[in-house]
Order: structure tokens, then sequence, then C-alpha cells
């Protein structure tokens, strides 16, 4: 079991002041844990990536070690964060504890943990809705590709009549009369059948 602290936060930007980071590091280093067994994350105006505490939870920790945060709030900026944080720990068992959550009776730890599971309920449904679109627009899109991959043609007037026509006429004569080729013609064709074609129903069986 090993020790480690880390923070996060706005450092030296010169368009986001926050003193807030440095307040934070304070903390950390006067909390006790070796100086090489901690580390940070510092934001920029573009850039609120948390590379070393991805690094750490990845490459770094293992089951039983300790990582200290000033506040929880160093660890995750919104519910996705957050999400895929929780996810981590209980993967990796890697124990949080924060200056911010004291695990007494009145402490804030109870309302984390139901944050926590808020925003795991909240992300879960997230990613539903998400999947959901993503048939929604596969959907959208085979139903205008044929089988063969090729996108299917919108049957104009023109193709209209031109099938109309094709009923009691032969393809030569079709394509002369509507200057359409005859594999186009031919496509028309089956496109307009298919759409008139009866969707089967399914067949029950009895068990």
């Amino acid at each position: 079991m090993t020790m480690y602290g880390y923070v996060s936060g706005y450092y030296r930007d010169k368009f986001i002041k926050d003193s807030n980071f440095e307040y934070q590091a304070n903390l950390l280093l006067n909390s006790g844990i070796p100086f090489e067994n901690c580390f940070a994350d510092g934001f920029s105006h573009v850039n609120k990536e948390r590379y070393k505490l991805h690094r750490f939870l990845t490459t770094v920790a293992k089951e039983g070690d300790i990582l200290f945060v000033p506040s929880l709030t160093n660890l995750y900026s919104n519910v996705r964060e957050l999400c895929c944080l929780m996810h981590v720990v209980e993967d990796t068992g890697v124990i949080i504890k924060s200056g911010d959550m004291d695990l007494s009776d009145d402490s804030t730890a109870s309302n984390w943990i139901i944050a926590s599971q808020l925003a795991q309920l909240d992300y879960a449904h997230y990613l539903h809705q998400k999947c959901l679109s993503k048939a929604i627009k596969k959907a959208k899109y085979q139903a205008t590709v044929n089988v063969g991959g090729h996108n299917k043609r919108v049957i104009t007037p023109k193709y209209k009549q031109a099938y109309d026509y094709l009923q009691s006429h032969t393809y030569t004569a079709t394509q002369e009369k509507f200057h359409l080729s005859k594999s186009t013609l031919y496509r028309i064709k089956q496109q307009i059948e298919h759409q008139l074609r009866p969707t089967n129903t399914a067949q029950s069986y009895n068990a």
C-alpha cells in the first residue's frame, strides 16, 4: 500500500487567473506525503485534460494504494469524468481520500456517494440515449442504400412515367423515349417493385 497525492487546476494561465491551484498544492505538500509521490495536472484555457491522473490510474496505481486529494473536485470536471473515475476506481481498487471528505456522521461523504450514484445513473441514461440515436441514424442510412451498397435513386415523376411506359413497351423503346440508360431503367424497375412488394409477416410456430 502506497500513499500518493494529486492536485489539478489552472496554473499560470494568462487568461484564467485562479489562485486555488497553489492553495490546493500547499495543502497537498503539507499532508506528509513524500514529495516524489505527489503529482499535478496544470490546466490552461484551451486544455483541461488530466493526463498525469490518467497515467497514474492506468499504469502506476495498484489495489490498496491511497490517492489523496485536497478536494474531490481535483479529480473531475463534469459528469462524464466523474463516472469514468468511478469505474476506474472500482476496477483498480485504489482508495480515494480527500481533505473535504471526513468519514464522520455529519460529513459530506454521504453527499459525495449520492452525487456519484446520481451521476452514474445520469451517464447511463446518456449512453442509452446515444445508443438509440446511433440506431436511428443507422436505420435511416440503411433505408437509402441498396443491398449492393449503391445509393437508392429518388423516384422522380420522370422515372415513374418511364416505369409505367416500360410495362407495355420494351427497354429499347423506353430508353429512346425517356433518354435513360437500360441499367438506369432496370434499377428504377427493381426499386419501385421492391417498394410495392408486400412485407412478409413473421411466421409463428407451436412449441
